[in-house]
C-alpha cells in the first residue's frame, strides 16, 4: 500500500511537472513567434531603407545634371541678345519717316541689315542650344519619375517593367545624364561596342540606375588622379545569352583589401560617399538574373566594373 501510494504521488507529480514544461513550451513558442515577427519586420524595414537610400542616391546623381542644365540655361537666358532686337527696333522707329535714307546713307544704318542678319544668326543658334539643353532637362526630369515610380512599385510589392531594348540605347541614356558632368571635368569617354549588339528584354531603368552610378562613381575616381588623360571606356561585348557593360576608368583604383567590401551596404572609400550605389547596384543586377564585379590592380592603376546581364531577364528576374 505505501509503494503504491508512493507511486501515484511520483505520478502525479511528473504529470504536474510535464504539464509546467508543455505550457512553458508553449509560452516560449509564443515568444519566439513574436521575436520572429520582429525580426522579419525590422528586416523588411531594413530592406525598404536599402531601396528608398539607393533610390534617393540616383535621384540625386541625375538631379546633378539637371542643375547643370538649368543654371546653362539660366546664363544663356540673362546674356541672351535677343535685348539686341529691341534696340535696333528702337533705332529703326526714330528713323521710320526717313528709313530709306538712314539705310542707306547713314553710317549706322548701312550696316543695320547686316548686324540683323549676323544677329538673327546668333538667335538661331542660341534657340538650337537651348533646346537642346530643355530636351536634356526634360529626359532627365522623366528619369527621375521613372525612378520614383520603380519605388513606388516595389512598395507595392509589384515587379519592374520589362522592355525589350538595344543595349546600347541605355548606354546612351546613361552616358547622356554623365554628359554634362565629364565635359565639365574635362574627361574624355570612349564608347567601344562589339557588332552586332542585339537587343535584350530587362527592366530598363535598374540598368541605368546602375550605369548612372558606375559612371559618377568612375568620374569621382579620375578626380583624385592628377594626370592630363583621364578617360573612362564603357565597353559592350557580347558573349553566349547573356551581354558584359564594363565601365573602365584610369583614376585612383581599389586597395586590394576593400574588394570583399566594395559592394557592402554603406561602405566608401569617398569622403562625402554612402555607400549605397554599389550596394543597390548589385542587388538590382541579381535581380535581373545578372551580377555586378569589380577589378582593379590597386592604388593609381584605375578600376573595372562589369555588368553581366541575361539577354531576357524575366527567367532571372527575382520577386521584388
Amino acid at each position: 500500500l505505501i509503494s503504491g501510494s508512493l507511486l501515484r504521488r511520483q505520478v502525479r507529480q511528473r504529470t504536474h511537472q510535464l504539464r509546467e514544461e508543455i505550457e512553458e513550451r508553449k509560452r516560449m513558442e509564443v515568444k519566439m513567434a513574436a521575436t520572429h515577427e520582429k525580426l522579419v519586420t525590422a528586416s523588411r524595414h531594413a530592406g525598404m531603407a536599402e531601396v528608398a537610400t539607393g533610390v534617393l542616391h540616383n535621384v540625386g546623381n541625375v538631379l546633378n545634371s539637371v542643375n547643370v542644365s538649368s543654371t546653362l540655361l539660366l546664363d544663356r537666358t540673362q546674356q541672351s541678345r535677343v535685348r539686341q532686337v529691341a534696340r535696333v527696333a528702337e533705332t529703326l522707329r526714330e528713323h521710320e519717316r526717313n528709313l530709306g535714307e538712314y539705310l542707306t546713307r547713314d553710317p549706322k544704318g548701312v550696316v543695320a541689315l547686316t548686324y540683323l542678319e549676323q544677329l538673327a544668326g546668333n538667335l538661331s543658334a542660341e534657340r538650337e542650344q537651348n533646346l537642346k539643353e530643355l530636351e536634356s532637362l526634360r529626359a532627365n526630369i522623366e528619369h527621375i519619375k521613372e525612378i520614383v515610380a520603380m519605388q513606388q512599385h516595389n512598395a507595392k510589392n509589384i515587379g519592374g517593367v520589362l522592355e525589350t531594348i538595344p543595349v546600347t540605347a541605355v548606354v546612351a541614356d546613361a552616358v547622356r545624364v554623365n554628359a554634362e558632368a565629364f565635359q565639365r571635368h574635362r574627361l574624355k569617354l570612349v564608347e567601344e561596342f562589339s557588332n552586332p549588339l542585339p537587343v535584350i528584354t530587362t527592366d530598363k531603368h535598374k540598368v541605368l540606375q546602375i550605369l548612372v552610378n558606375l559612371l559618377v562613381n568612375a568620374k569621382f575616381a579620375c578626380d583624385e588622379v592628377d594626370r592630363p588623360d583621364k578617360q573612362v571606356i564603357i565597353r559592350v561585348r557580347m558573349e553566349t545569352g547573356r551581354v558584359k557593360i564594363m565601365v573602365i576608368d584610369n583614376g585612383m583604383g581599389i586597395r586590394p583589401e576593400y574588394m570583399t567590401r566594395i559592394f557592402s551596404f554603406g561602405f566608401t572609400t569617398r569622403k562625402n560617399g554612402h555607400g549605397f550605389g554599389l550596394h543597390a547596384g548589385s542587388l538590382a543586377a541579381g535581380e535581373l538574373g545578372g551580377s555586378l564585379l569589380a577589378h582593379s590592380d590597386g592604388p593609381g592603376k584605375g578600376a573595372t566594373f562589369t555588368l553581366e546581364l541575361p539577354l531576357d531577364s524575366s527567367a532571372g528576374t527575382l520577386p521584388v
